[in-house]
């Protein structure tokens, strides 16, 4: 296997992790310098000095997932014998055995992607322990994905995922993300090895901004609010007017959901999703589920009634609510599930 390390202004732990991976068995050590300062041609030229390592170069800053997919496509050019690649941060939070150990796993089970997981206990900086549960929240909203640790820069892949990975969206941290997603979508086995938690300085060599670089990951939910809570506000209008013109729960639900309906499709699919195709079928399945969450709701309205002695409008909002969970799995899942395809998986 290759060590893969992309490094943006690297110090001297570079040199020490580079040193030690040579001591094992590894056929390769590629470092991708990602556009960094002059100060750190030092660190570049020791590294470069040893047979065994290849260093590609960026002549600009372009991100962590730009400089993975550079030692992805060198791999597939010039490293066809390798059995897989393992990624590692070049700041010294991944040991030499730990990387060593999450290649073993990857020997043992070929066809995996290996996660080396660390441990978020209180020792570890805020920062990192607020990021990674956020994003183990949003990835088991969103994808059903239990991860202990989605933000890990040490993974084992096999040479065979690296084809798809070079499509993968994304240039910076959340290319990461998307390499979960990837795994999902080619139902390819996540096996985790947990690792030591190593943080320098409270970790202040880390490129990462929680928020800038976690919001991109979840945008897609944002959107998705969004876009509900315009076409809830023209649903609710509208059935109020109904309801109060008619005095008719069902009448009211009727001419609510017609008004909403094709605000909410046209916006989920081009503004949420980013789905170009699907035609039809696409709107088959959405005016299914329409009418199941409608049928549902006009039912749990009635129950929050009849129990709780709630006003129809009051019941409305609760029933609603609830439903909103259920109604973004249903279309992220099945009705536009082509968005695991398109190009904008990686920027969310």
């Amino acid at each position: 296997m290759a060590v893969i390390i992309p490094a943006y202004n690297p110090t001297q732990p570079l040199v020490l992790l580079v040193d030690a991976l040579l001591l094992y068995d590894f056929a390769a050590v590629i470092v991708v310098d990602d556009g960094s300062a002059t100060t750190s041609d030092p660190v570049f030229a020791a590294v470069a000095a040893h047979p065994r390592v290849t260093l590609l170069r960026h002549a600009i800053n372009t991100g962590k997932g730009r400089a993975l997919k550079t030692a992805f496509n060198h791999c597939l050019l010039h490293e066809r014998q390798l059995l897989g690649v393992v990624t590692a941060d070049a700041d010294g939070q991944h040991s030499p055995h730990d990387i060593t150990r999450v290649a073993t796993a990857l020997a043992e089970t070929p066809a995996a992607m290996v996660l080396g997981v660390r441990e978020f206990g209180q020792d570890v900086p805020l920062r990192s322990r607020f990021g990674n549960s956020l994003t183990r929240l949003v990835f088991h909203l969103l994808y059903g994905l239990n991860v202990r640790d989605t933000q890990t820069g040490l993974r084992a892949l096999p040479l065979t995922a690296l084809p798809s990975m070079l499509k993968v969206p994304g240039e910076r941290y959340e290319y990461e993300s998307s390499m979960l997603i990837d795994a999902l979508r080619y139902h390819r086995p996540l096996r985790e090895v947990v690792i030591k938690t190593i943080y320098l300085d409270g970790n202040s060599s880390s490129h990462f901004n929680v928020i800038r670089d976690s919001m991109k990951i979840y945008f897609v939910l944002l959107r998705f609010t969004l876009s509900s809570l315009s076409t809830s506000v023209v649903d609710f209008l509208v059935f109020s007017l109904a309801f109060l013109w008619s005095g008719s729960l069902a009448a009211g639900m009727l001419c609510g959901r017609t008004a909403a309906l094709g605000v909410n499709f046209a916006l989920n699919k081009r503004m949420v999703f980013r789905q170009r195709g699907g035609g039809y079928g696409v709107l088959v399945q959405y005016l299914a589920l329409v009418v199941l969450l409608a049928s549902i709701s006009y039912l749990s309205i009635q129950e929050l009634q009849a129990w709780f002695g709630l006003s129809t409008l009051m019941a409305k909002l609760l029933a609603e609510s609830l439903l909103f969970i259920v109604s973004f799995s249903v279309q992220h899942d099945l009705i536009f599930a082509a968005f695991h395809n398109e190009r904008d998986v990686g920027s969310l």
